[in-house]
Order: C-alpha cells, then structure tokens, then sequence
C-alpha cells in the first residue's frame, strides 16, 4: 500500500518541515547506540530522519526494511542531547512509526502487552495469575514467550525487608506540607508494589501528605513509541483528567520512562491542563532530596556495593544528574560504582527488550560483564522496563545481584 494514500497534507508538511531542521551534521552519530553497533548510516538518527521524510515526500513506500531501521530506535533522546540544531527527532521518529503502524499488524505478544499496561482493570486481575503462573514453573517451560517470561523475573526484584508503611501520620500541624499525588507507572503497578510503597511511606515520614487515589492511568508512552498514537491520545487525556490538580503542589513520577513522557504532554496536546500537570510533575528522588535538606530522617550503614544505573529517560526528567546519588549518599558507607560510560543504553528503550531482543542482548553485554566482575551487591535504576532487562540477562548469566528502585534501597536503609 502506498504511504501516500494514508498520509494528510498537513501532516505531511509538519513532519517534512521537522527533518529540515536536520542539518546532516553527524554529531549525534557517536551518542547513537544502534549506530554504534552497526556503523550502518540507516541505523543513525539522521538516516532514520531521512527514511520518514522520504516516506512522507512519497519517495519510499514502506518495506521490511524501513520498518526494521525505524523499530530498532531506541528513543533514548542521546541524539537530542547532542544535537546543535535542537531536531525535535522524537517527533519524527513517531511519526514514521506511525506511519508503519497504519499499514502494518503488529506482533501478538506486543499488542496484547500494551494492552494490559494500558487497562487498570487488566492490571489487577493479572497480578495474581503471575504469581500462580511463577509458582508452576510455567516460565522455564514456555521460555519464548519473553514478554510473560520479563513479567515473572520480577519476583527476584529486590526483596526487601518490610519497611514502615506508615503513611500522612507524620503531617505538619501548621498546614505547610507539601500535598501530592504519588503515581507509579503501568508496569510497576503490575509487578512491584513494594516501590510506590517505599516512596509513600518516605515522603509520609519527610512531612509530605499523600492525596489518595486508585491506580493509576498509564501515560500512553509505549503506545507513543510504538506508533500507536490514536491510543496514546486517549490515555494522555485519561491521565491528565484523572487528577484534581488544582489542590496539588507536586505530582511525583517513580519510573522515569512516564516522567519523561509527562513532561513532553505540552507539546504533544498545547493545553492549560497538559501544561499544569507536567509543570507539577517531579521525580520522587528529586522531591525525596528536597525534602531531605528540611527534615531529619535517618538511615542505617549499608555494608555493599551499589552500581548506579542511570536510564536514558532520567536524564529527560532530572535536571540535575547527580540527583540520585546525592540522595543515596545519605545512607552511611555506600559505596557506589559506575559504569564505564554512564551514558550508554542498556537496550531496554520502550519495549526493545521484547519486540528487538538480539539488539537488547548485545546493547546490555558490557554491563553486565562489569557487574560479573566487580562483586556488586545491588544494582539500582529507576526505569523498570531497564531493570526487567537487567534480570533477565543476570539470571541467565547466574550472576546474583539485587537489583531494584534506588527508593526502595533507601527505604530499606531508614531507622
């Protein structure tokens, strides 16, 4: 089928006057992780800029090969990091995805995963099946079907010792607590409760009250990143009218992949309410660190080492990169370790793991041979799609390391 038949006229002038801010300069290529394996000018930002402007030029028509080039995108924003001319690529990149999303099916295990993250509903009648599904074994006998198989690794995120889950009992009787919505992300809702449990119960301890609410809305990131963007749409609207945030002072993101998807709504709906509710969003460790500086909590000693993975996504949502370790830090005698480049993709970016594993397994085998040889105790991250991948590939190399959210360390850690 012809691109042209399914493509708009302003549409398509809108996407083709994005690529023209591309100046083909190549800056971006060294910060590429696909590129850096491949050395393959289709695999770089600016060839996949010029493969969505051709399709919208109606030069190209859609082939297996386009769409392999387009999909193995990780969306980790490196190029826009770099770039000089400030290319708005993840519109791009989008586009063209959704492009290929109108004219093709997708895989089954991708369509009925976005699904579930997608359905609250789905979300909660889901979690006690895989807890059924791990306690049979049925993962080591239906090993391909990676999706189910990521979902069952998360039993071995870490498995902390309870902590306290006291929560708005520590309220400031002089009315000056901050007032919060705590939203923890589809997956994390899914698998690990224990995070969005640690956070409230700090935040509660550090004089902060936690307005209550249902589970919440997933943020369209997936659907967005997949080309799915009539989906996206509609749950960015049930996002964005599922809080009252006119009595909100912070909405607090724990997994960094929706944070950084929140903070883009502006430009993907140029609305008062998208613009409020993404300039009331905030990382839990940044609102933790602030909250830190004017309470007094306290941690005890952590005898072990502790490899601070930093997603790509954390560093479209933190303005300051050194947050998490500074707040790490006040737990006594930590010793954190860094990868060698910090900056590099692990290989998990939306839902690589899954739809592009070859990539994903090649993006995360120098990490992980680092972790094997350094006796690291805990791995913290604060994407969960990023430590989902980490899991997997550490259980299948036998290396025993903890591996969960860095709020969930310092939970852990309090008096």
């Amino acid at each position: 089928m012809s691109s042209a038949k399914t493509i708009n006229h302003q549409e398509m002038n809108n996407i083709i006057a994005a690529t023209d801010e591309c100046v083909m300069c190549g800056l971006c290529l060294p910060h590429c992780p696909t590129y850096s394996i491949s050395k393959n000018e289709a695999e770089s930002p600016r060839g996949r800029i010029s493969l969505v402007r051709a399709l919208y030029e109606k030069k190209l028509e859609i082939s297996d090969s386009i769409t392999s080039h387009l999909d193995h995108c990780l969306t980790c924003m490196n190029c826009e990091q770099a770039c000089p001319a400030n290319v708005d690529y993840e519109k791009i990149i989008n586009a063209g995805r959704a492009e290929i999303y109108r004219q093709n099916k997708k895989n089954l295990q991708q369509y009925l995963l976005l699904l579930i993250l997608s359905k609250p509903n789905i979300r909660k009648i889901l979690k006690p099946f895989l807890a059924v599904f791990r306690s049979i074994g049925l993962d080591r006998l239906l090993p391909n079907l990676r999706a189910i198989n990521l979902l069952s690794n998360s039993k071995n995120l870490l498995n902390i010792p309870h902590h306290n889950k006291t929560i708005n009992k520590h309220i400031d009787t002089k009315g000056n607590q901050p007032n919060i919505v705590v939203m923890n992300s589809c997956a994390a809702d899914l698998i690990n409760d224990q995070t969005i449990d640690a956070a409230k119960s700090i935040l509660s301890q550090l004089g902060c009250y936690i307005i209550p609410q249902t589970q919440s809305h997933c943020c369209g990131a997936l659907h967005q990143h997949t080309g799915d963007l009539k989906t996206a749409t509609s749950l960015r609207n049930k996002l964005l009218r599922s809080i009252e945030i006119e009595n909100v002072d912070h909405i607090v993101s724990l997994a960094s992949g929706c944070g950084a998807q929140i903070k883009r709504y502006p430009m993907l709906e140029d609305t008062p309410i998208a613009k409020q509710f993404s300039n009331k969003l905030i990382d839990v460790s940044e609102l933790i660190l602030q909250q830190l500086e004017n309470n007094e909590l306290k941690f005890k000693t952590l005898a072990g080492k502790v490899y601070l993975h930093k997603p790509c996504s954390q560093r479209q949502i933190i303005n300051d990169p050194n947050t998490i370790e500074r707040l790490l830090k006040y737990i006594p005698n930590i010793e954190l370790v860094y990868f060698k480049d910090q900056l590099a993709c692990c290989g998990a970016g939306g839902i690589n793991t899954i739809s592009e594993t070859e990539l994903a397994d090649q993006l995360i085998e120098n990490k992980v041979h680092e972790i094997k040889n350094s006796a690291a105790n805990y791995l913290v991250s604060s994407n969960i799609g990023c430590a989902l991948h980490f899991q997997a590939r550490l259980k299948r190399e036998n290396i025993h390391v903890k591996i969960c959210h860095p709020i969930s360390l310092l939970a852990q850690q309090v008096i």
